[in-house]
């Protein structure tokens, strides 16, 4: 009986589609997406943070280097026999807590290593959809004064199995990528203008 209902709604959805006479376009929101100008600029401003993130823990890691150095000289100190006992102890001593600093430090370093990863992480995501966001709305303010009552955007995959959502759409299909392109890089600014300051 299902299977039946099922057949029945497949033949009568094109004749309602058609009765209704839908006004429909097409666009590569992937294609929209690299070439808004935002884009670009998030992305510079990523990568100009990423910079400043690895100089800092590299930063860090050449302190450790440097840490490691010196618990060596402590170590070979405190094994030094011409050393008194009691210098070599101190020097054991100061090993002990030069290893415990090492320990911290190391410690330091990956917590800091996770914690820049997840900043830079939470940053792509949210300007990702500050983006995206911008783009649907650009394409609502477009698509509705020029009558179109459907908008597909042909480079959706599928979550589930990674293929294309839209297996086939005709030539015919109006393509208002370049139009919602040139709408979204209307306000861009003059090469050689200042740059906008990061939010």
């Amino acid at each position: 009986m299902k299977k039946y209902l099922f057949l029945v709604l497949f033949i009568f959805v094109p004749v309602s589609l058609a009765n209704a006479d839908l006004k429909v376009a097409v666009i590569d929101l992937g294609k929209a997406f690299d070439s808004f100008y935002k884009t670009k600029d998030a992305s510079n401003k990523i990568d100009e943070k990423k910079a400043t993130y690895e100089k800092e823990i590299q930063d860090q890691v050449t302190e450790f280097s440097h840490m490691q150095d010196d618990a060596k000289k402590l170590y070979d100190q405190a094994n030094d026999q011409t050393l008194s006992a009691a210098a070599r102890a101190d020097k054991s001593a100061a090993l002990a807590q030069k290893n415990q600093d090492l320990l911290n430090m190391k410690n330091k370093i990956q917590e800091m290593n996770t914690e820049r990863t997840n900043e830079i992480k939470d940053e792509i995501v949210r300007r990702h959809k500050e983006i995206l966001d911008e783009i649907t709305k650009d394409i609502n303010d477009y698509a509705g004064p020029q009558g179109y009552d459907l908008v597909i955007d042909i480079s959706s995959a599928s979550t589930a199995s990674s293929v294309s959502i839209v297996l086939y759409h005709s030539s015919k299909m109006i393509d208002i990528t370049a139009d919602i392109i040139k709408q979204l890089n209307a306000t861009a600014p003059v090469a050689g203008a200042a740059p906008t300051p990061s939010p």
